[in-house]
């Protein structure tokens, strides 16, 4: 496996597209349904409140025309689970709006020092939907998303919401930090008044039981 230091890295994408149930015991150590506010311990970065909401129990972010690490509304949390165990970092999502901009990108993402190193993300490209990293197609509007952490080792996961299952998509290595963040973001919207919307259903941290 490899050293993940930016997504160009990204070409040693490790493909398994069979389905991958869930087993074992396992214990939610956090999980936030976004009824109306949000749970102890989030970070807004870049914050711009007129361009989210709280509606259709959810949480749903206008995809504004930024890039990567100027994306505005960005909700993290510290991740002081590091070490601790086997975790599953998992969202639900759905495109509100037909997405319109190549590269308009949704998903959970992963920040060092503020900055994203790692992403599993449902992203248009050249007018067709996809699940990044890995460029797999989807066709569903609604998506679940999960990153699996232990220690440095990193793995990303997807299924479409009428699947019972996920698939993995990659596996590799994480550097250390000392300021490691996970959570949700949206970026490359169209310019001009009319942006979309992305609808977060829930996010959940999991810990695998040894």
């Amino acid at each position: 496996m490899t050293k993940i230091s930016c997504f160009g890295l990204f070409s040693t994408v490790f493909f398994c597209l069979m389905s991958l149930p869930t087993t074992g015991a396992q214990e939610i150590v956090f999980e936030d349904r976004f009824e109306g506010n949000l749970k102890p311990g989030w970070i807004w970065l870049r914050d711009n409140p007129i361009a989210r909401r709280f509606a259709n129990n959810a949480l749903e972010i206008q995809v504004e025309p930024y890039a990567e690490n100027e994306a505005r509304n960005v909700l993290v949390r510290p991740t002081d689970f590091l070490g601790k165990g086997t975790f599953r970092i998992e969202t639900q999502l759905t495109c509100i709006d037909q997405p319109c901009t190549q590269y308009q990108q949704g998903g959970i993402y992963w920040l060092q020092n503020g900055r994203v190193v790692f992403k599993v993300v449902q992203e248009l490209v050249d007018g067709k939907l996809y699940i990044f990293p890995g460029k797999i197609p989807v066709n569903a509007e609604t998506v679940n998303l999960r990153i699996i952490c232990n220690g440095d080792n990193v793995c990303a996961e997807y299924s479409q919401n009428n699947e019972s299952s996920y698939r993995r998509i990659y596996e590799g290595k994480l550097d250390v930090s000392l300021s490691d963040q996970v959570g949700l973001q949206c970026w490359h919207g169209p310019k001009g008044e009319k942006k979309p919307w992305i609808r977060f259903h829930y996010f959940r941290i999991i810990r695998d039981a040894n």
